[in-house]
């Protein structure tokens, strides 16, 4: 299936690029992935149905369904999706469901329906406030004992060829040390792991281009 682009709305929240991503070949425009979580994602014990929130074109998808028995791959943009669902290999696919939503809006999916919720590259988009409701949602539809794997950019940069910075929105631009205490209240309820790391690389396929830094958390909670 080939669908429209959707359209940025950075004001109701909707950060994506605005492109077609049947057209971007097959690896992810955001790369093969940052090593330590690749690395985290092989050691972590995980196992049973996970929710890839917000999954994007698939850049860490294909790990967890080589793990779980099932993942339901979400995400606002259906053009993402559609990329991710064509580049899953045949054995997998049984394994796999795609589910369109707003993160920001109530989850489509009962009480405790997921052993596991794994979230990368967009959270630290969004105010407290919002974040807190997505963290909300993410604890609703977590079984008990289950497990969240995010990450969490801070002290981001994001520098266009000729050297001008781009924010997305309003993002709030968190610091590490706010976003590491802002994780802690968050998930006061949960035995939490948190791993700090740097990532510099060029995203050559963004709507513009430009070069993005950052330090980020990866947490790894459990209910």
């Amino acid at each position: 299936m080939v669908t429209k682009p959707l359209k940025p709305r950075e004001d109701k929240y909707i950060f994506i690029e605005g492109i077609n991503y049947l057209e971007t070949g097959r690896t992810s425009i955001w790369g093969s992935g940052d090593k330590d979580t690749l690395e985290i994602l092989k050691d972590v014990e995980i196992h049973g149905k996970w929710l890839n929130l917000a999954a994007g074109d698939g850049r860490y998808n294909l790990e967890l369904l080589k793990k779980v028995d099932s993942v339901v791959a979400s995400d606002i943009d259906e053009s993402a999706l559609n990329k991710l669902w064509h580049n899953t290999p045949e054995r997998y696919k049984p394994k796999l469901e795609t589910k369109i939503f707003d993160i920001t809006k109530k989850f489509p999916f009962g009480d405790n329906s997921f052993d596991g919720v794994f979230c990368t590259g967009v959270l630290h988009l969004f105010p407290t406030n919002v974040f807190r409701k997505i963290a909300y949602e993410i604890d609703r539809v977590l079984k008990p004992h289950g497990r969240a794997i995010i990450d969490f950019a801070t002290d981001i940069k994001r520098v266009l060829p000729k050297g001008k910075l781009i924010r997305f929105g309003d993002e709030p631009g968190y610091d590490l040390n706010k976003a590491s205490a802002l994780l802690k209240r968050v998930f006061s309820n949960y035995e939490i792991r948190m791993y700090k790391s740097k990532v510099s690389e060029k995203m050559k396929m963004g709507n513009p281009s430009y070069k993005f830094s950052c330090n980020f958390i990866l947490l790894i909670a459990d209910k």
